[in-house]
């Protein structure tokens, strides 16, 4: 490796940790916990909302947001879903990464003079923090912006009450996917509590 690489490498290195410091690890710690999205669940003229725990052809399983009970439903006297899907962790992400790809783009472009060593010494870390704060502000930016985007289009309404057999069959399945579980803990079905007629 020459001495530009060597150079080159170890501000690659410099902007992975500074940005590590700058991003703390808790943003990516989300991707392994269970992501669930907000439910309104309209039956009988109520609304409950909440997280969607389980939903099958009998029964809707909520997590109710402010008691924290777990409320079920008999599925067909639910006569709508309306689900808010959460896309700011792709946004935060996605800005993250032009965020990263900028910095590092500012970072490699940086001349260094050979002969006037201590003005790359001066000059050198100066442009590079500013193409590291450049970058954060940028991530941030998109981050936020990716996070409002979502919620305009995350939205997925099932207007069930409306709905023919067949087309409210192809909606359970969509709804399934949006349930935390396929199958509901022995442990949770005990509490479930069944909304009265």
């Amino acid at each position: 490796m020459t001495r530009s690489d060597l150079r080159l490498a170890g501000r690659g290195l410099s902007l992975v940790l500074v940005l590590a410091l700058a991003f703390p690890v808790s943003i990516f710690a989300g991707e392994k916990k269970i992501r669930s999205n907000k439910v309104t669940i309209h039956a009988r003229g109520a609304a409950y909302k909440g997280t969607m725990l389980y939903v099958d052809r009998e029964l809707l399983v909520l997590k109710e947001r402010e008691s924290g009970e777990l409320l079920g439903i008999a599925f067909p006297e639910v006569e709508r879903v309306s689900i808010k899907k959460s896309k700011a962790g792709i946004g935060m992400l996605v800005g993250l990464g032009i965020g990263v790809g900028l910095a590092a783009l500012l970072i490699a472009s940086i001349k260094t003079d050979q002969e006037n060593a201590i003005a790359a010494i001066l000059i050198v870390p100066i442009v590079v923090a500013a193409a590291l704060i450049t970058g954060a502000l940028i991530a941030v930016l998109t981050s936020t912006a990716g996070g409002l985007v979502g919620l305009l289009v995350g939205k997925k309404n099932f207007k069930l009450a409306k709905m023919s057999p067949e087309k409210k069959e192809a909606a359970l399945v969509k709804l399934k996917k949006y349930a935390v579980f396929q199958v509901l803990p022995d442990e949770l079905r005990a509490r479930v509590v069944m909304v009265a007629k």
